[in-house]
């Protein structure tokens, strides 16, 4: 189960007693850092997208329809090899979403209300999950200055963890930008359910010579994460707007 902590808005800072449980889990999620590997794994329906993993160090934007999905899937690789996972300024992070999509829940800290927070605060609950964690996934950073956001990504590169931003990365420098796209499968004109949701992912940055490509579906008839090759059984899903799409989710 995934550890909660929250911020008080009314102080506008991190309270005593979230400092001391984000300081006592530090020593159990560093060690992971100090591995000689450049990289983190990424699930496997990733792997054609980025065949070497997570590099350390980077800021990874994902961005699109699935994008809060995305980003745990990205996350789910390293946590499934023993790393941290930190999420903070997700108001509607799901437990039931991060296990579909393959990370450990045993794994996870969620910092509740950062993204309530002025920008000193949010920087020093930022540069906190930075310090104790491999992989960081924030979102609503759009307020956070280029000051902040630059000292942040120093601290990042340091310490080696991966920083995944959910949607517009603002004036964070994303080393990696995830694109998402998606169509869901099963409704049809007035009649049908959702069965199973096709995604397109374009991965481009300055890590990559030329953008790549590949459709998921996830999840699938089954409720898994899969690559497109994968059989999924059609139906007639009509004329499918993106106001339609919106309404399902």
């Amino acid at each position: 189960m995934a550890t909660v902590l929250r911020s008080d808005r009314a102080l506008r800072t991190l309270d005593t007693d979230a400092r001391a449980r984000l300081a006592a889990l530090t020593p159990h999620v560093a060690p992971g850092a100090l591995a000689v590997e450049r990289s983190y794994p990424v699930h496997a329906a990733l792997e054609p997208l980025l065949p070497q993993g997570l590099m350390r160090g980077t800021t990874v934007a994902s961005t699109g329809q699935a994008a809060a999905s995305t980003a745990l899937l990205l996350a789910a690789g390293a946590s499934q090899a023993g790393s941290w996972t930190a999420v903070a300024g997700c108001p509607g992070f799901s437990p039931q979403a991060a296990v579909e999509a393959g990370v450990d829940l045993a794994r996870v800290v969620v910092v509740r209300g950062a993204e309530a927070l002025d920008d000193a605060t949010v920087g020093q609950v930022l540069g906190a999950m930075i310090d104790g964690f491999d992989v960081v996934v924030v979102g609503a950073v759009h307020r956070l200055r280029a000051g902040t956001a630059r000292r942040l990504q120093a601290r990042l590169q340091t310490r080696g963890a991966v920083l995944v931003v959910v949607g517009d990365p603002g004036t964070f420098a994303a080393d990696l930008r995830v694109v998402t796209r998606c169509r869901w499968q099963g409704l049809g004109d007035g009649h049908g359910h959702l069965r199973a949701r096709e995604v397109e992912v374009v991965v481009d940055g300055r890590r990559v010579p030329r953008p790549r490509r590949e459709t998921l579906w996830f999840p699938d008839a089954a409720g898994r994460v899969s690559g497109r090759r994968h059989h999924v059984t059609h139906v007639d899903t009509g004329a499918l707007g993106p106001a339609a799409l919106e309404r399902a989710g």
